[in-house]
């Protein structure tokens, strides 16, 4: 049960996340807006490794783990995130977070092809209930939005990438935790993928960008990163471990469950009665994968 809470608050810190980052994504690119995210985040967790006296597990890492741990942030907080971020800038957050959290089902069949994963009845069950809580929150969100074809579709796209991408960060991810602290693994994963987008952004000279934002929006940024890049990223690593990157997948996608109501608050965004139904259908498939 320690696992299935831990991935419900993860999905929770994720959906905070990328509902602080939509007017941010209008004005930067997303490894401009990812870059300070993930600094802070980074920093977060390098301070408290060594707040906590957890500095001597490095040394117990292998090039191998260093390689699975690097890789996958890259491939799903790198690749994967700007490819989200560029999406929620073009069809808001209530369709691009359904859209995107479609990654549970990629995952489970490579899970199955490259991992030789075991997958139980109640864990497709539940896979299946939680995907169609999705789609019917994405279908409720596409009429919310009411995008220009265009955006919509190169929006869409962005959000199907994403979901690829992070479907074999999920799995990327696995081999090189093993035997380690989430926090300890976080402060490792995070602060890599920081330097790579920071060396992007003054690269391009985005960074001047940066410059134009206002003291609220700072907050912001700098609020979401801890959220989304520190905590999140933990919680991330740590339910991986405790049940597997299949059962990880299927409910950190139960973001939209947490976001939808989140953004008719914050974003005043308009809700479908049928969201509930949805809503329902997800918990439902949390039961049973749990």
């Amino acid at each position: 049960m320690l696992g299935i809470f831990v991935g419900l608050l993860c999905a929770l810190t994720w959906a905070v996340g990328s509902i602080t980052m939509r007017d941010l994504a209008r004005k930067l690119d997303p490894i401009t807006l990812n870059a300070p995210r993930t600094l802070v985040g980074g920093l977060a967790m390098l301070a408290l490794v060594f707040a906590t006296g957890r500095q001597g597990g490095y040394a117990t890492i292998t090039p191998l783990q260093l390689l699975f741990m690097v890789g996958s942030v890259a491939v799903g907080g790198g690749i994967g995130d700007a490819l989200y971020v560029t999406s929620l800038a073009r069809i808001g957050v209530s369709r691009a977070f359904p859209i995107a959290s479609i990654y549970p089902a990629l995952t489970l069949v490579l899970g199955v092809l490259f991992l030789h994963e075991v997958v139980s009845a109640g864990i497709v069950a539940g896979l299946v209930l939680v995907m169609c809580g999705v789609v019917l929150i994405s279908r409720i969100s596409g009429v919310m939005a009411q995008p220009q074809r265009q955006a919509s579709a190169s929006g869409v796209s962005f959000a199907l990438g994403a979901a690829a991408f992070w479907a074999v960060s999920m799995l990327m991810i696995a081999p090189g935790i093993q035997g380690h602290d989430s926090i300890l693994v976080a402060s490792v994963r995070v602060p890599a993928l920081s330097i790579a987008l920071w060396a992007i952004t003054i690269a391009r000279g985005s960074w001047r960008k940066l410059g134009a934002l206002s003291r609220r929006e700072w907050v912001i940024l700098l609020v979401g990163g801890l959220i989304g890049w520190g905590l999140g990223s933990t919680l991330f690593v740590l339910t991986v471990a405790l049940i597997g990157p299949t059962q990880a997948a299927i409910l950190t996608s139960t973001s939209p469950m947490f976001a939808l109501p989140l953004s008719a608050l914050l974003l005043r965004e308009r809700l479908h009665a049928r969201v509930l139904v949805g809503t329902a259908l997800t918990i439902c498939g949390v039961i049973l994968v749990s």
